[in-house]
């Protein structure tokens, strides 16, 4: 083999492991409950016609978070409205970024730390658990993370290209303003201006040029926007400030959970293998290189980071993702200074774990989908009654490759410093290949509203408007997304007049009615989940008339 066929080949294998990790689960399932429901709704009403700057649900402008996501994954669904819905093209916009977080998360860690460290980094991030899933849906925290690792890329690059680092990071920090909002921004505004007082690197005449570039880049995003919809919708726009910008702050909100301890307690599985070797890095690095670009950079982004989400309110796990890309960074880092014993451990326990999940896969499908162990089975189609099992060759086919393929990595996978990362992100990529390829119908079956909306259809009236009350904002999506019916939220003045009332609960509690004689008419939930319950309700058409006369 020739040498430049030679030093490619690491790389070509680094994109099929890539591409085996981001593609399963993009396409070929409903929208799941949760984040990604709501997102295709806001997708849903922009392709349905409503105004492109004024996020909107189910008829309803509801501005969480500004629509850049919501843009590109229209773009998708239009551009691959021959081949594919809605939901898996906006799925697909979501890989998109995704990929794009990967490819500038590489090329930051080959400018911190060298060549070989650009995969080394790559391996880490899609080594780490909280990223799995969320890689996998359509949610704008996606488009996060690419403005996050562009805005990384930026910094670094301009300590040799001033111009193009300076507009790559302020474009980066525009791209997460107008992915989630203003937490986000300014946790990279903040880290691009203490940069000069954490390391000498960057206090350099160098860097202003940078900064001006920098500042020049972001102004778009954070004035066109905003300014668009002060001019559409003046009252949108001061929701979104009071209620989702500023409103993110425990301070605004005294009533909400402040995230202080949340996320330092549930960072260690989230971000697992990342932080222990990102923590090596650190120390190693404490007494003469803490002030280094490798060091510096990704330190300040995670701590300025970790600290405002500490100090905003309603913490979720979705929310500390980017924390995972300086995590990345700092761990590649300790890939050629980890003691023997800790990286024999990591692979020895990568390969322990991942040979646990690939024998337990196997037997649950079996029992899933062949019947086989019988008790098993019966327990498995009790937990999920809304499964109907068939055996599929074509993904017992992929799942087999996925098996196989990691096995014989393991067999040819010689000793190195890179052997336990590899060995970590190819088991995490087989455990996402073995759930997208032999459990993703079994889990669609639980997970999405289509089911129970297909039986809730029946009941609706053909005519008159439906109020709906404690529903969340993924049901109304759904509702809106599946058979293009939009409730009025009961808060709303024109719920009183409405007829019929769709309730959402769960079997321990009785639905709250409001005043007025109501009669159950469904009642209903997604196959095999009782935590959420479903009740439609209807009442005199006197009583309503009265109400609408008011």
């Amino acid at each position: 083999m020739s040498q430049p066929w030679r030093s490619a080949v690491p790389s070509l294998l680094m994109l099929v492991l890539v591409f085996a990790w981001l593609l399963p689960g993009l396409v070929g399932h409903d929208p799941w409950k949760g984040d990604e429901s709501r997102s295709i709704g806001f997708v849903h009403s922009l392709l349905s016609g409503a105004p492109d700057a004024i996020p909107t649900l189910a008829g309803t402008a509801m501005p969480l978070n500004p629509p850049l996501f919501s843009w590109v994954a229209s773009g998708f669904a239009q551009a691959l409205s021959s081949w594919l819905p809605v939901h898996d093209a906006a799925r697909l916009a979501g890989g998109f970024f995704i990929f794009l977080t990967l490819v500038f998360v590489g090329l930051t860690g080959r400018l911190l730390y060298g060549s070989e460290h650009g995969r080394l980094a790559v391996l880490v991030l899609i080594g780490s658990v909280g990223l799995l899933v969320r890689a996998h849906e359509a949610i704008p925290q996606s488009a996060l993370l690419a403005g996050f690792a562009l805005a990384g890329y930026g910094l670094a690059l301009g300590l040799r290209h001033p111009y193009i680092g300076g507009a790559l990071a302020g474009t980066g920090i525009g791209v997460a303003f107008m992915s989630i909002g203003l937490v986000e921004a300014l946790a990279l505004l903040i880290t691009a201006l203490l940069l000069p007082v954490a390391s000498p690197a960057w206090r350099t005449h160098t860097y202003l040029k940078s900064a001006a570039l920098l500042v020049l880049a972001a102004a778009p995003w954070f004035i066109i926007w905003p300014l668009t919809l002060y001019q559409q919708a003046p009252a949108v726009l001061a929701e979104w400030w009071h209620g989702y910008a500023m409103g993110r702050f425990a301070v605004f909100t005294p009533a909400g959970t402040l995230g202080t301890t949340y996320y330092l307690t549930f960072l260690p599985w989230f971000s697992w293998p990342a932080w222990p070797l990102a923590l090596w890095t650190v120390w190693k690095a404490r007494r003469h290189d803490l002030g280094a670009p490798g060091i510096s950079l990704p330190l300040l982004m995670f701590v300025s980071f970790l600290t405002l989400l500490s100090f905003t309110s309603y913490p979720r796990e979705v929310n500390a993702l980017p924390l995972l890309l300086p995590l990345a960074w700092l761990a590649a880092g300790s890939t050629y200074t980890l003691r023997r014993g800790a990286a024999n451990a990591l692979y020895w326990f990568a390969m322990m774990t991942f040979l646990v999940i690939v024998a337990a896969a196997w037997v649950y499908w079996s029992a899933f989908d062949l019947g086989f162990p019988a008790r098993l089975s019966a327990h498995v189609h009790k937990v999920q009654p809304g499964y109907a099992a068939a055996f599929r060759p074509f993904m017992v086919v992929i799942a087999l490759a996925y098996t196989l393929g990691w096995l014989a990595l393991l067999v040819l996978l010689k000793r190195s410093p890179q052997r336990p990362l590899i060995a970590w992100a190819a088991g995490i990529t087989l455990a996402w290949g073995l759930a997208a390829s032999l459990f993703m119908q079994p889990v669609n079956a639980r997970m999405s509203y289509r089911a129970m909306i297909a039986d809730l259809e029946p009941a609706l009236p053909q005519q008159g408007c439906i109020a709906s009350q404690e529903v969340s904002e993924a049901v109304r999506a759904m509702l809106d997304y599946y058979i293009d019916v939009r409730t009025v939220p009961s808060g709303e003045k024109n719920a009183g007049r409405c007829r019929t009332l769709l309730i959402q609960g769960d079997e321990n509690r009785s639905p709250n009615l409001p005043q007025g004689q109501w009669h159950e008419i469904w009642q209903g939930h997604r196959p095999g989940n009782r935590s959420e319950r479903f009740y439609l309700f209807q009442r005199d058409a006197v009583v309503a008339h009265a109400n609408a006369a008011r």
